[in-house]
């Protein structure tokens, strides 16, 4: 029997969407070599808007499905053959504990959840999975609605996200805003987040030669200081992200390796203190810090004072 699994992901985040939990964006497409349909979810709250998808494959929560792996969720749980859209909503959730009840108000993100729910009111069998993307193909004017890419069934691409807070709070739930805090409470002062400088860019577009800026975490001016958070895809391999063609005309992971050393030779070349800040420095499970403010602290404190000596 077909797995079925890709339609009850599908309406698994639309359950989500009517229970409350309406940050949630999905991101499908195909593999490279178009045998499998794969997909993302992840938190609008840590979108980035430097990316068309804002950057889905980097969300530090997220969970990832692909056909190829029949009825294995999130490289880890193994489904029945006859599995509820209830019990991966449930799985959704307990894989991505930052993520909260909000109002639509709240996140920004009220008409995509009703361009979701019309969406899926053309998704009925796995002939009509949606495909906002292939490693060698992009669908024009919309998703494909059939992952035979032929573009004969289109519907109209989600509202991009525009957030309704600054930059600097939209990944409240995410690590990188619980260590920056840390950060920040240990500093004494705030810093400004992704800062981005004149100097600093990275890969030229493959088709534009265009070069983005490579905007860093946190920014002490006053201390000279740039602070980096490193999650799991910057230490660990992540195939599902990393085999990616990003603009520059190399993979997601290559690229994210060549703007890490990037960072690593251009900041203090500047005169500026830069501290890498990893997750594995802090206890953690699953790639995610167990946080424990107090103890957190004192680690962070001893790596500010030894990188500003």
């Amino acid at each position: 029997m077909e797995t079925q699994l890709p339609l009850r992901i599908l309406e698994a985040v639309r359950l989500l969407h009517r229970l409350g939990y309406r940050g949630l964006r999905i991101l499908p497409g195909l593999n490279a070599s178009g045998t499998a349909w794969r997909i993302v979810i992840f938190n609008v709250t840590e979108w980035n808007a430097d990316d068309e998808f804002g950057a889905a494959f980097e969300a530090s929560e997220s969970c990832l499905y692909s056909t190829a792996a029949d009825n294995i969720f999130n490289d880890s749980v193994q489904f029945p053959v006859d599995v509820s859209h209830v019990e991966v909503a449930e799985a959704v959730l307990e894989a991505m504990p930052s993520l909260q009840r909000r109002s639509l108000a709240e996140t920004g993100n009220s008409d995509y959840v009703g361009w979701y729910a019309q969406l899926m009111s053309q998704v009925h069998q796995l002939s009509d999975l949606p495909v906002a993307y292939a490693d060698w193909y992009d669908p024009p004017d919309g998703w494909e609605l059939g992952t035979d890419m032929n573009c004969e069934r289109l519907f109209p691409k989600p509202p991009h996200y525009t957030p309704d807070v600054p930059s600097s709070d939209s990944r409240g739930g995410s690590d990188e805003h619980y260590v920056l805090g840390l950060c920040e409470e240990v500093a004494g002062a705030p810093c400004v987040k992704q800062k981005t400088f004149d100097w600093l860019v990275g890969l030229p577009s493959k088709k534009t030669g265009s070069r983005r800026p490579l905007p860093v975490d946190g920014y002490w001016e006053k201390l000279r200081l740039v602070v980096e958070y490193h999650e799991k895809q910057h230490s660990e391999p992540v195939p599902f992200f990393d085999n990616k063609v990003t603009a520059s005309g190399l993979l997601r992971g290559e690229q994210r390796k060549i703007h890490d050393q990037r960072k690593a030779d251009l900041i203090p070349a500047q005169g500026l203190s830069l501290l890498v800040i990893d997750y594995r420095a802090f206890e953690h499970r699953k790639g995610k810090i167990v946080r424990v403010p107090n103890q957190d602290r004192l680690v962070i404190g001893k790596m500010i004072e030894d990188v500003l000596r």
